[in-house]
């Protein structure tokens, strides 16, 4: 069974740092690079703090080409039309906004939006930049039809959309990853452990990916939970392997203050880490023996990590 530890009392107001495909939320967060101290000043190894912490905590974003998406600002998940599009800025001489993704099975896509299309306007109102798109979607309910005018290949197309109700954080994340392959390890660098930096090596195994940082309180009380998983399922063909953003300094003094004995990687780029969307943390992902997404979990809950810890058990036990 899964250790149990204190459950915080929310999820972080800084969630609204995710502006990708998950959220939707624009605007910033508070800089994690502030939280970041040196090794030597890192806290206690305690796993428990001297106040609950929250159940997930955001993170900065890593540097990359700023995002947004249709649902900026959700009052509250279903309250509003979602569209379930990524939305970027086209090049400044082109009107209209870049659709860079889409989440699996959102209405966008099963109107037949793709991404590389350009939204030129929502229900014949021009759009310019991605919070243009928030803003007329956002002013719409669950099932309302809009038309899309977009251009694909030079071509103006126009297509009408049933806008669906929008799902909560945790529901989104599954949308988008649970039955899909999941995104290739890029650019990490290796902390601890003798592993490749390759997902496709991992082929074969049931693999835990749990995304953390230095500064994550709620993160440490993951450690023994981590620490069990790697030794419990390392004979019948499953691991546990730590991201961070973290640089490989930081992580392997932090790793080792808090005693975390499964192989570490250091995404410093961010660029496994945007692939999987970790914007809050904890964030863990179960990868079947196939390379495709069981279930995905954000922040702390033990009932959470019971339910993981049963999906592994099954997914290993299939063989």
């Amino acid at each position: 069974m899964v250790p149990r530890a204190r459950r915080g009392s929310g999820v972080a107001s800084g969630w609204a740092a995710l502006v990708l495909l998950l959220s939707g939320c624009s605007g910033g967060a508070a800089s994690g690079a502030a939280a970041q101290a040196t090794p030597a000043a890192l806290p206690s190894p305690t796993p428990v703090p001297s106040a609950p912490p929250p159940r997930a905590e955001t993170r900065p974003p890593p540097a990359a080409e700023p995002t947004a998406s249709d649902d900026a600002s959700p009052p509250a998940a279903g309250s509003r039309g979602w569209l379930g599009v990524e939305l970027g800025a086209t090049d400044t001489a082109s009107p209209g906004v870049l659709v860079r993704g889409l989440i699996r099975g959102a209405p966008a896509e099963r109107a037949g939006l793709e991404p590389g299309d350009v939204i030129l306007r929502i229900d014949g109102e021009a759009v310019a930049r991605p919070e243009d798109v928030s803003r007329l979607i956002g002013a719409k309910s669950p099932g309302q039809r809009v038309s899309v005018a977009f251009r694909r290949a030079a071509a103006d197309r126009l297509l009408a959309v049933s806008l669906g109700e929008m799902p909560d954080r945790d529901e989104m994340l599954r949308k988008h990853f649970v039955g899909a392959e999941a995104p290739a390890f890029d650019d990490l660098k290796a902390v601890q452990g003798s592993l490749p930096p390759s997902l496709s090596a991992l082929r074969g195994k049931v693999v835990v990916v749990e995304f953390w940082a230095s500064w994550c309180v709620a993160c440490r009380l993951l450690v023994p939970v981590m620490n069990e998983w790697s030794d419990r399922f390392a004979a019948r063909g499953g691991m546990v392997v730590g991201i961070t953003t973290d640089t490989v300094e930081l992580a392997a003094a932090t790793a080792g203050q808090v005693g975390m004995t499964y192989p570490i990687f250091s995404d410093v780029s961010g660029k496994t880490t945007t692939a999987y969307r970790a914007m809050a943390l904890p964030m863990l992902f179960v990868i079947d023996r196939q390379g495709v997404v069981r279930e995905v979990m954000v922040g702390y809950s033990g009932a959470g990590l019971e339910a993981l810890d049963r999906t592994v058990e099954r997914l290993l036990s299939e063989g």
